[in-house]
């Protein structure tokens, strides 16, 4: 009685995690491997500083799973040691927030004199979310911001989308810093006929463990009376 009750535990255990696995995965695959998410916000795939010996660099990868068209602004705050700001610089996909699409890309300098505009450049960049398929979406967009040469001491990077969602980074103004990679949610996509399997697997071995205890009790009831 007591191996029984322990192999029904055991076998409850396993089919709720698997139930459990199943519905985090298909969850997670919905939420990143479409276009059209709801309240999913941009959110940065790298960020580096670079500098040679004319200008110095802000290069800017995000991704927004909504496309990279859904991306509003870019804005660049440098700042000094004392948090005056040295230089505020923004790079805008569309006019306002009620327009439907790119015409022309904005860059535009509110603070400093620094931005050299015809060094600077957009791309979109072609993202794999985490899909059961693995395919390359349109979902990254890659800004380059030059800048003429000059020192600051931390930079503010801030994406809004045009649902007004952000996502914000905050660091040294050095070429020699390179900023901690930031660690997505991975979803391991799985199928509904694994989780099926496995617990049809567990089905089969609890009705074996069942009619081999039956056979046990009918061969020990047949011993009993053949020794009467």
């Amino acid at each position: 009685m007591r191996h029984n009750q322990r192999f029904i535990r055991c076998l409850f255990a396993l089919t709720f995690t698997a139930f459990l696995i199943l519905n985090l995965g298909s969850s997670q695959v919905l939420g990143q491997g479409s276009i059209g998410v709801d309240n999913d916000g941009p959110s940065f795939l790298d960020i580096a500083i670079e500098e040679t010996d004319v200008y110095k660099y802000v290069d800017v990868e995000v991704r927004d799973l909504n496309g990279w068209n859904d991306i509003f602004s870019i804005n660049i705050t440098i700042m000094g040691n004392s948090d005056n700001i040295l230089s505020q610089v923004c790079y805008m996909q569309y006019p306002n927030l009620t327009s439907t699409s790119v015409a022309a890309i904005i860059w535009n300098e509110t603070a400093g004199n620094y931005l050299v505009a015809s060094e600077s450049g957009w791309t979109p960049m072609p993202v794999a979310p985490w899909n059961p398929y693995n395919a390359e979406r349109e979902i990254g967009l890659r800004v380059i911001f030059a800048f003429n040469k000059f020192s600051g001491d931390t930079v503010n990077i801030l994406v809004m989308d045009k649902g007004q969602l952000t996502c914000e980074y905050n660091g040294p103004f050095s070429a020699e810093y390179t900023p901690a990679p930031e660690w997505e949610n991975v979803a391991i996509p799985i199928s509904l006929s694994a989780i099926v399997a496995v617990a049809v697997a567990g089905f089969m071995v609890y009705r074996r463990f069942k009619n081999n205890k039956l056979a046990r009790a009918v061969e020990s009831s047949q011993a009993a009376s053949g020794e009467r």
